[in-house]
């Protein structure tokens, strides 16, 4: 099955070197080839035949092209590496793909632009916490959207969802969370999730994204956060025991365990029937509180 990818350009600064995202790209396209880091998620996942657009990161922030996967992805023998190091420290790699029909675009695709139309990134105000790392799957139909370059005219917004209008509030849930993580009681002792490329927060599972990866200090364990914001109890439920489920298969060692976290504003029944009896499922509920205190002038 053809899967569809985004390869992600990023600035590189080193006391002996820098790059701008857009120069790595521009060398690679002239390489037809795209470097891998060892632990670069999704490496061992693409496949020659697979489609990639490429997005260059600030202050460019736009994708700027596209090309097929010519192999899966390999390691490089000692003359390749060399080759394609170009003496350089940043691009000496062991693993990467070649590729092949390769389009650089006359015009940039902006993503803040795009944002609104695609579906893997859920927030679109948040763009930048959905492009982290060097790789991430995305739909055929987000895609054909970024290739197209269909973008909506000025002052479009998109239609509320029941997601964003339940609770203005739940609309910086993540945002809080993610700010204030050591002043958290998780009831235990959580970090975020780091791989070397990619960050805990908005974790790329396939097409899909995970709130929070975190890791428990204490025992090992890693431990998915999903926040409930608006969707169905079945569906939170769901969500988090699929994406239990990937971070198994593609990310937990044999020796790790993975569990998951609930964070909603309140358990109805729904929730508590869905959740009840999952062993590796815990439910937390959050509150805020205001106040206003006379000042002393």
């Amino acid at each position: 099955m053809k899967n569809y990818w985004i390869f992600v350009a990023a600035n590189y600064k080193s006391e002996a070197e820098s790059f701008s995202g857009r120069e790595t790209y521009q060398k690679r396209m002239q390489d037809a080839f795209w470097g891998l880091g060892e632990r670069t998620p999704n490496r061992r996942k693409v496949r020659r035949g697979d489609q990639v657009v490429f997005y260059v990161a600030r202050p460019e922030s736009s994708f700027v092209g596209a090309a097929t996967l010519a192999s899966d992805s390999i390691e490089l023998t000692p003359d390749q590496r060399a080759r394609l190091s170009h003496g350089s420290e940043f691009f000496t790699t062991q693993y990467g793909v070649f590729l092949e029909d390769i389009r650089t675009w006359d015009q940039p695709r902006p993503v803040a632009a795009l944002a609104p139309e695609l579906e893997f990134i859920e927030d679109p105000e948040r763009w930048g916490v959905y492009l982290q790392g060097g790789v991430r799957q995305i739909s055929a139909e987000d895609f054909e959207t970024i290739l197209s370059g269909r973008i909506p005219p000025p002052g479009f917004k998109p239609g509320e969802t029941e997601e964003q209008s339940l609770f203005a509030l739940e609309k910086h849930l993540e945002e809080f969370i993610d700010h204030n993580w050591r002043a958290i009681d998780w009831g235990a002792d959580l970090a975020l999730y780091h791989d070397g490329e990619q960050a805990g927060r908005q974790y790329p599972a396939g097409t899909w994204n995970i709130d929070f990866l975190a890791v428990d200090q204490k025992s090992g364990d890693l431990v998915v956060i999903e926040l409930k914001r608006g969707k169905t109890s079945d569906a939170t439920v769901g969500q988090l025991l699929r994406y239990i489920n990937w971070v198994k298969e593609n990310v937990a060692r044999s020796d790790q365990k993975v569990r998951g976290i609930i964070i909603a504003s309140t358990v109805d029944d729904a929730l508590r029937y869905a959740a009840k009896g999952l062993a590796d499922v815990d439910v937390k509920t959050y509150n805020v509180t205001f106040s206003l205190n006379r000042a002393e002038l």
